[in-house]
């Protein structure tokens, strides 16, 4: 990042500053015309950008110095922590040293029996940078923080010298989950691109991701015992979404697919077992865990095409809106999912899996002789209870190989019925329909913790528009949720499902930065977008220097 320092590039920012200054001194300028106008006033001032905002800043007097070279004390456990600031100084041209061996650092990490849950706190005074820490996490967390207040600096790159303004940053995550989705499956993205995701996780505090491995359109994990599912379920011909791509790229050549994933009019990819490794070593080094999705046992289109048997007659198939799922009330099909489950157990060692279970279109069940049979023998008058039966039996079998569940809404009330289905309290539920709101107050009088992902807000593969952008980061609890859900909240989750996003450049052009103001919802205490766009100028400078291909917000013009 070193162009983004430059003197050019300062320059920019001092005027961009002071011509924010000056419109800010104006009763008419834009910020009283934003829906933020009756939040709370900017938590910082002084010269700082950093996203997502801290708990409290307060800056102070004289300057901290580092010229041509920093020594950074750590002890061991907080070595990643430390690489992040190493590297951010290599790209000034400041020599960095990391030891645990120096007596005078100009940068020290402390462990702080006083601070709980990941929280952290940076000290700059005329004598150094100490960064207060309790754990992995919060010293990386910390050194994020402390790596874009550098951004704000007086830097001098031919100099090799970095005045910081003294400080004390205090800081903790207001939400244990931080979650972002990426589906695979409708368009398939390469394990390079997912660790780009994974870079920006890191520098704004997120540390969910969780990945779509599976649906109808595409099976995107290899199986030792079932190899047909990436033979034959990875590929497919071009569909509607496909089609659609082809003709926008003739206007936008972002569109155009990645030909790696392309072989005439057939589309596919898919991870191996080493590339799931890689990037769940690359996710943890960041201090992220991977959450791998599984969707069953509707969207199962795919698999079905790969072993038929999967299905109750033989044969994939559309409803009046979502496809023909799994036949679970045959025990071949039960023994299946167990046995796709148990390799990715070996993949993953994440806490929590995601068995999906959203949009199952149940009335195929019912006109299955097998599934008649099933219910008839467990006594079962609605046929909601085969979904409720495989949910349960599927949280039973992952729970004994230690694993936490987690479920889309659906699982508490499907789409085609208003019948609350029996889960246990133990699954975490993701809540999405917000225009089926009552799946989340049940799941929270069942007593299960609540994700966060409401589709109005937190899809971020809707339209990237200033509304949209305004709209989620504006996000009320106390205005759009039940006290029993807020209650039993667990944290946010921005999604991004890709029916029409072909390529890694509509990816970030769809998202960012977008995903700056999801990370300040999901992180931040208080929010004030007033403050946020004045943050952001620099952020979006930092996003031309890696590359990311985002979309400008119009309201930065």
């Amino acid at each position: 990042m070193k162009k983004l320092f430059s003197k050019s590039y300062k320059m920019i920012y001092v005027f961009t500053l002071i011509v924010t200054a000056l419109f800010s001194c104006s009763s008419n300028d834009e910020n009283s015309k934003d829906p933020s106008n009756n939040n709370p006033p900017p938590i910082t001032t002084g010269n700082q950008d950093i996203i997502p905002s801290p708990t409290k800043i307060t800056f102070s007097e004289p300057n901290y110095t580092i010229s041509s070279s920093a020594l950074i004390k750590v002890e061991e456990n907080y070595l990643n922590a430390a690489k992040v600031i190493q590297d951010e100084m290599n790209n000034l041209g400041i020599t960095s040293t990391v030891t645990s061996n120096i007596t005078n650092p100009n940068i020290v990490f402390v462990y702080d029996t006083q601070l709980t849950g990941n929280a952290y706190k940076i000290e700059v005074s005329a004598t150094g940078i100490s960064l207060f820490v309790n754990s992995e996490e919060s010293a990386f967390y910390a050194a994020q923080t402390l790596r874009q207040y550098i951004w704000t600096s007086d830097i001098d790159t031919n100099a090799k010298n970095i005045k910081l303004k003294s400080v004390i940053i205090e800081d903790k995550p207001e939400n244990e989950y931080r979650g972002f989705h990426i589906d695979v499956s409708r368009h398939f993205f390469p394990k390079e691109f997912i660790f780009k995701i994974i870079d920006q996780m890191a520098l704004y505090k997120l540390n969910k991701l969780q990945i779509h491995l599976t649906d109808d359109q595409g099976w995107r994990i290899v199986s030792d015992k079932y190899p047909l599912l990436t033979q034959i379920g990875a590929f497919r011909e071009f569909n509607e979404h496909d089609e659609w791509c082809i003709e926008k790229a003739k206007s936008d050549a972002d569109y155009n697919f990645n030909p790696a994933f392309v072989n005439g009019n057939t589309y596919g990819g898919f991870y191996t077992k080493q590339d799931i490794r890689d990037i769940v070593l690359y996710a943890s080094d960041n201090y992220i865990e991977v959450i791998p999705e599984i969707d069953m046992p509707g969207h199962m289109s795919a698999a079905i095409r790969a072993y038929s048997w999967l299905s109750c007659n033989g044969e994939t198939g559309m409803g009046e809106e979502f496809s023909r799922p799994m036949c679970v009330c045959d025990e071949n099909v039960m023994q299946f999912a167990k046995d796709v489950w148990s390799e990715m157990i070996e993949l993953f060692p994440s806490e929590t899996v995601h068995i999906g279970a959203d949009e199952v279109d149940k009335s195929f069940w019912e006109d299955e002789t097998i599934c008649q049979q099933f219910m008839d023998d467990n006594n079962w008058a609605l046929v909601h209870y085969i979904q409720s039966y495989f949910v349960n039996e599927m949280t039973t079998f992952l729970e004994g190989k230690g694993k936490k569940v987690i479920a889309w809404d659906d699982v508490m009330v499907g789409n085609d019925d208003d019948i609350v289905n029996q889960v246990s309290a133990s699954v975490d539920i993701m809540y999405w329909r917000d225009y089926k709101p009552d799946g989340s107050i049940y799941a929270a009088q069942n007593g299960n913790d609540i994700i966060l992902t409401p589709w109005s807000w937190f899809y971020l593969s809707s339209d990237n528009n200033d509304e949209n952008f305004i709209s989620m980061y504006n996000f009320s609890e106390t205005t759009e949720l039940d006290a029993r859900v807020i209650n039993n909240k667990m944290g946010y989750q921005a999604c991004v499902w890709t029916e029409r996003i072909p390529s890694e450049a509509v990816f970030e052009k769809m998202v960012f930065p977008r995903f700056q103001g999801y990370s300040e919802v999901a992180w931040s205490k208080t929010r004030n977008f007033s403050s946020f766009k004045k943050r952001l100028k620099t952020h979006l400078l930092y996003m031309d220097e890696v590359g990311i291909n985002y979309k400008k917000p119009g309201f930065m013009n």
